[in-house]
């Protein structure tokens, strides 16, 4: 099966939370698309789910700034053998603050020069 994404992925190490009606479970953002996360978790869900996704993004201080809040769905999951977590990738399909976005752009910026 061929690559189906738009953007190149690139690293992004971030704690976050996640949930189907509300993040109530702990996991890590681990790359980053322009409309996608790679999310390392031990609780995962099917392909075709909805989640609720949030974190807490630095400001430019270094102290912690607003709760941001994505909901996305679950393109795939797989769990990782002989671990208790697994990987899924999701699609943003709306991002309080378009932060994933703007991250994105600016880690791709970085890359290229």
């Amino acid at each position: 099966m061929g690559e189906k994404r738009k953007s190149r992925r690139v690293p992004y190490r971030k704690r976050i939370r996640l949930g189907k009606e509300a993040p109530t479970y702990m996991g890590y953002a681990v790359n980053i698309s322009e409309r996608g996360l790679e999310i390392e978790a031990r609780n995962l869900f099917p392909a075709g789910t909805r989640i609720v996704i949030s974190f807490q993004e630095e400001n430019v201080t270094g102290k912690q700034g607003e709760e941001i809040k994505i909901d996305a769905l679950v393109k795939w999951s797989t769990r990782l053998v002989g671990s208790l977590s697994g990987k899924m990738g999701v699609e943003i399909l709306s991002d309080s603050g378009d932060l994933v976005n703007s991250t994105y752009k600016e880690r791709m910026s970085k890359l290229i020069k």
